[in-house]
């Protein structure tokens, strides 16, 4: 007779109960306890069992939620192995006095006199710049186009205003601005160090900074020309630092091996004074103005990476003039292991180099996305970019009377991204880039006393009286730094060890348990079957046995078949 299925399976149980690796298994089932300590251990059997479960699916689900950790570095790097920060200096007074008189040109808008259309021009091409050239009374950069009696027809090519233009003209030049410059403790002509640049705070300097060619996309080429319309490719100008170009250098991956020490961007070989940047500014009194300056006199400075596009008007150092100031600097380096890039950009919150793109910049970082994305949205909501933003030759830059509108966007803009981030959809969508390096400053000054200076060294000649100079070196503090790395919070093998402890901790058991679990759940029963259908193959057909009694009766009697 075939026994009942629930009877094998019972038995099967049983067997398994009994024979278990698993912790207190074996007294669920024990024929010597009584039903109330069988009862006992199944609850605790029971309840070890849920709380290993549940603490092998958080921790899985904390791993897929959170494969990355942010840690130290067991090694610190060394400094040349990094970028010297680029450095880009804005002086307050953005106009050389002996080519345009903002003050008395001003002074006569106020009082309703004739301004020349020369003069008109540049008014409202300082408008954009300035901190006090607000509205006169003749509205002389005003919607109607008036200045003083001229009218300027209303004109719809891209630049008709010509901003950078006519900011590069009214400009101090670098010869006139610039003293003396030092890189790693060596005299080198300021030229070959410092280029122009033109960002929101108007004409600039930068040092150690990508070229143009290289920080922008391909049609971007004609803001070098306006920017440095001086500088030819041949000759000496080649020598020129916004003729350098990057000799293999990016943010992800360094320096390549065959780069050295005068590889560019320039990186120092050591920390301190003798590894850094000095430079003497000098300016005239003559060409200090209060109009478009206004009451804060001197030099805005900002210290960013090389492939970064620098926004004085949001992050800056101010330095006053007849200073000597010393920035001490300590990067802050972060980066991200490769095998985190099979993980998606919204778990490690970061981009690598090749999951974003950028439409006018060719290196993607947060602030190069951030700036692109306020001036897409500047474009739709103006109709127009400012002159400092990027553009291509089709797209018109915003004139003086267009100033509110797109001061209003960047109001606007940082509302909408801050209710997009409370939605949990940010308007940007402006990671960090996977590796970043951030500068963090320590600052020190002194007052120069010039004159003093001068009396004792040259008897009171006044050759530089007047000059108004500031001396500024930046340089690392250390020559090795700390640094900070993504890594993935566990692998599969950390992984496998957090299984296994956590299932030895709780109920005792190992991978091996779990084998044996599917052994008699699977190869068990299968076993058994084939071992049926064996025996029933194999055992031969024989006549019922016969039996004699004591009353020479016959009994057939089948045989036993367990």
């Amino acid at each position: 007779m075939k026994p009942p299925l629930g009877k094998i399976v019972q038995n099967i149980a049983r067997e398994y109960f009994a024979s278990s690796t698993c912790h207190g298994m074996a007294y669920i089932v024990h024929p010597k306890l009584s039903v109330v300590e069988r009862v006992c251990w199944s609850l605790v059997v029971l309840l070890s069992l849920c709380t290993c479960i549940s603490a092998i699916v958080i921790g899985h689900q904390k791993w897929i939620e959170k494969p990355m950790i942010v840690s130290f570095s067991a090694k610190p790097i060394p400094v040349w192995k990094l970028p010297f920060p680029a450095i880009t200096i804005c002086p307050q007074s953005r106009i050389d006095v002996e080519k345009f008189n903002i003050t008395e040109v001003y002074l006569r808008a106020r009082a309703n006199k004739t301004l020349s259309q020369d003069e008109w021009r540049k008014m409202r091409a300082l408008s954009h710049v300035c901190s006090s050239v607000m509205r006169s009374k003749t509205d002389y950069y005003g919607s109607n186009g008036t200045a003083g009696g001229h009218k300027e027809a209303n004109t719809s090519t891209p630049n008709s205003e010509r901003v950078v233009e006519q900011l590069v003209r009214m400009s101090q030049s670098l010869d006139k601005l610039f003293q003396t410059c030092m890189w790693s403790f060596n005299f080198r002509p300021c030229e070959a160090l410092w280029t122009r640049k033109v960002t929101e705070n108007g004409v600039c300097y930068s040092f150690n900074m990508l070229s143009s060619e290289e920080l922008y996309t391909a049609d971007q080429a004609f803001r070098e020309r306006e920017v440095n319309p001086d500088v030819r490719k041949g000759g000496l100008h080649s020598l020129h630092a916004s003729r350098l170009r990057s000799s293999g250098w990016t943010m992800e991956n360094g320096y390549t091996l065959k780069e050295d020490l005068l590889a560019y961007p320039r990186r120092t070989a050591s920390g301190g004074f003798k590894g850094g940047a000095i430079v003497l500014l000098k300016m005239h009194q003559q060409n200090r103005e209060y109009i478009c300056s206004g009451a804060l006199q001197g030099y805005k400075v900002t210290l960013h990476p090389p492939d970064e596009f620098p926004r004085l008007s949001e992050y800056h150092i101010r330095i006053p003039p007849m200073q000597a100031v010393s920035l001490i600097v300590k990067p802050r380096l972060l980066t991200t292991q490769r095998n985190l890039h099979r993980f998606p950009y919204s778990k490690r919150q970061c981009y690598f180099s090749d999951e974003r793109t950028l439409r006018f910049f060719r290196v993607y970082n947060e602030q190069n996305c951030e700036f692109e994305c306020l001036t897409n949205f500047t474009l739709a909501s103006c109709g127009c970019v400012t002159f400092a933003m990027p553009r291509d030759n089709k797209t018109r830059v915003c004139e003086a009377h267009e100033k509110r509108c797109y001061k209003r966007a960047v109001i606007r803009l940082m509302e909408l991204d801050e209710l997009s981030v409370d939605a949990g959809e940010e308007l940007c969508d402006c990671l960090p880039a996977c590796t970043t390096i951030k500068y963090d400053v320590e600052l020190s000054n002194d007052w120069l006393n010039l004159d003093a200076m001068l009396d004792a060294m040259i008897g009171g000649e006044n050759e530089m009286k007047g000059m108004e100079p500031m001396l500024l070196y930046v340089y690392f503090k250390d020559n090795k730094f700390l640094y900070i790395e993504r890594v993935e919070y566990m692998n599969f093998n950390g992984e496998l060890a957090n299984f296994g402890g956590i299932l030895a901790l709780l109920s005792g058991m190992s991978l091996t348990s779990i084998a044996e679990i599917l052994y008699y759940i699977v190869v068990r029963p299968f076993a058994l079957w084939l071992k049926v259908q064996y025996s029933r193959a194999v055992r031969p057909v024989t006549p019922p046995e016969v039996q004699h009694t004591g009353d020479n009766s016959l009994h057939f009697v089948r045989p036993w078949i367990p």
